[in-house]
């Protein structure tokens, strides 16, 4: 009989559990902190107090075919539960406060046995609690706990016939409720603690569930974001969280007024009216919109988009009333907040990234016009006491260089009008040279209408003629090359001049002594990337390549 009252007692402890679990996720019990810790000592007191006072009495009345006359107040309970699985679940410092608690309530209703009972519910406390200090899982297990209810459990008889007197009495009772208390008590804390980890599970499996639909929006809305925020971006990204949830509306507006509306149709002034007030206070909250066209009142939960703390943007997902929310709820909506705005901020960064590329990119492009006019006047100037008719030639040459690369805004160009302005350049360097410099071209005509950036060619050409025929006695060639591969647009420029030490070679990319072929290999990898880097090839004395491939390009 003791066995079967225990477990009707137990139905106490499932249902215990089952409250604790739904408060634990409304109330955030799963989270570790002093507020939760003050919950967990008030809850598992409370059930411990009541497991005492529906224990069952062991006296002669209770036909347990035995005939010894036990105390009225010795009483067989679930009191146990509640002290050891409060410990294993907030630790040794709850499991003493509750046990505490409620060993001081069974004392207070005295017995013979009240002081054992009083101490051994304390001790039960701190053996759950040393179950969950010392057990190497980072999660509630069932076995330890149930361990740990067993050795709770035999210290609890072993102090009832420590402490209680008459000796003999206490034993009579130990024969009648050990084993039933050990093995039922045990088995509740299991259960316990079983309906909490099933509970978390379902919780985690119903947070990811959100996680992953607010991951799909966030991955649909990415397209349009990062072109920036506006009415047409606003109209696509309320579509999206409108054809992946069940809500009957789904509304987006800045910070000043409604963009755009998805479901059936409202009318969008009343609001832009109640969204007035919404914008000096947002957060995570319900706005109720009132009409008088036989619309009805309806209600939003505003999700705030925020970038450094400032309102970008809002989305109201229309629901049915204000108790519609709930802890999952909440939670998807500020997992979609903070995907969105990191997408803001992301589209922020980009063009904030791109202005810097622009910015750098026109900076390294514009150290060419000055390194090739400080270049073309001095040889200029050599001619003018020379040969004032080839220096009034070069002038021209110079002039119309010019006059050229002063109409072209344009980054890129065709290849046929690069080389509109290296012959211009040419000239002045074969003027410059005479029969030491000789260029050699070859572009095949069906590569004319491909484009390349600006002034890419001319620095590695006038690195070739300065670095590797001006340093040689009796001069050398340059040869220019351009060819089409399935990969891109390949250029070589080639010369037989007196070539780059190992050492040079190395420091070449580094230095920013020189300008040339630094600024082309930067200005490569600002448009294209680190594979489209240049690359060098040069012994002493044996010449240099350079080469680089880019994507090829056709005007349009």
């Amino acid at each position: 009989m003791i066995y079967i009252q225990l477990l009707e007692s137990m139905s106490l402890i499932a249902l215990a559990a089952y409250i604790y679990c739904q408060i634990s996720v409304r109330k955030g019990f799963f989270y570790d902190d002093g507020n939760t810790k003050l919950r967990t000592i008030f809850f598992f007191s409370l059930l411990s107090i009541i497991g005492t006072y529906t224990g069952v009495n062991i006296d002669q009345s209770s036909n347990f075919n035995t005939t010894i006359t036990i105390n009225p107040y010795a009483i067989a309970n679930t009191r146990p539960i509640g002290a050891i699985v409060a410990g294993y679940i907030g630790g040794p410092f709850v499991g003493l406060i509750v046990g505490s608690i409620a060993g001081l309530q069974r004392y207070s209703i005295g017995g013979f046995t009240a002081l054992a009972c009083a101490i051994s519910t304390i001790v039960e406390g701190l053996c759950g609690g040393l179950a969950k200090k010392y057990s190497k899982k980072t999660y509630l297990d069932p076995k330890i706990s149930f361990i740990a209810a067993v050795i709770a459990e035999i210290l609890e008889m072993l102090i009832i016939l420590a402490i209680s007197k008459p000796f003999n009495e206490a034993l009579s009772l130990e024969k009648i409720i050990a084993l039933p208390m050990i093995f039922i008590n045990s088995l509740g804390v299991v259960i316990f603690i079983n309906i909490i980890n099933n509970a978390s599970e379902q919780y985690n499996r119903i947070g990811a569930i959100q996680a992953q639909k607010a991951l799909i929006i966030a991955e649909q809305t990415l397209n349009y974001l990062k072109n920036g925020f506006n009415k047409e971006t606003a109209v696509n990204v309320a579509k999206i969280i409108y054809d992946n949830n069940n809500f009957k509306g789904v509304f987006i507006g800045n910070n000043k007024e409604v963009l755009c509306y998805c479901g059936k149709r409202i009318p969008i002034e009343p609001l832009n009216e109640a969204l007035k007030s919404y914008y000096n206070n947002p957060d995570y909250k319900i706005i109720s919109v009132h009409n008088s066209d036989n619309y009805g009142k309806k209600y939003f939960f505003c999700v705030p988009i925020f970038d450094e703390n400032k309102l970008e943007a809002v989305v109201g997902l229309k629901i049915k009333s204000e108790g519609y929310i709930d802890e999952y709820f909440i939670q998807f909506a500020k997992q979609l907040s903070s995907l969105l705005s990191t997408q803001f901020k992301i589209y922020k960064l980009d063009k904030i990234a791109h202005e810097a590329y622009i910015a750098e990119y026109k900076a390294l492009r514009a150290q060419i016009h000055p390194h090739f006019l400080f270049n073309a006047l001095n040889t200029i100037s050599s001619f003018c006491r020379i040969d004032p008719n080839r220096a009034r030639e070069l002038i021209i040459d110079l002039s119309n260089y010019f006059r050229q690369t002063l109409k072209r805004d344009e980054d890129f160009v065709t290849i046929k009008e690069e080389f509109n302005f290296l012959n211009s350049y040419l000239s002045i360097e074969n003027a410059r040279f005479g029969d030491r410099l000789k260029i050699n071209i070859d572009v095949p005509d069906i590569l004319m209408e491909y484009r390349i950036p600006v002034f890419i060619l001319q620095p590695i050409i006038e690195n070739s003629i300065k670095h590797g025929i001006l340093p040689k006695p009796c001069g050398g060639a340059v040869y220019i090359k351009a060819a089409l591969s399935e990969n891109g647009l390949f250029f070589q420029v080639k010369d037989d001049g007196v070539g780059i030490s190992e050492d040079r070679l190395k420091e070449i990319f580094k230095s920013s002594s020189g300008i040339g072929l630094k600024n082309v290999n930067d200005r490569l990898r600002l448009l294209y990337g680190e594979n489209c880097k240049l690359k060098i090839e040069s012994s002493p004395n044996a010449g240099t390549c350079v080469s680089f491939l880019i994507p090829k390009e056709m005007k349009v």
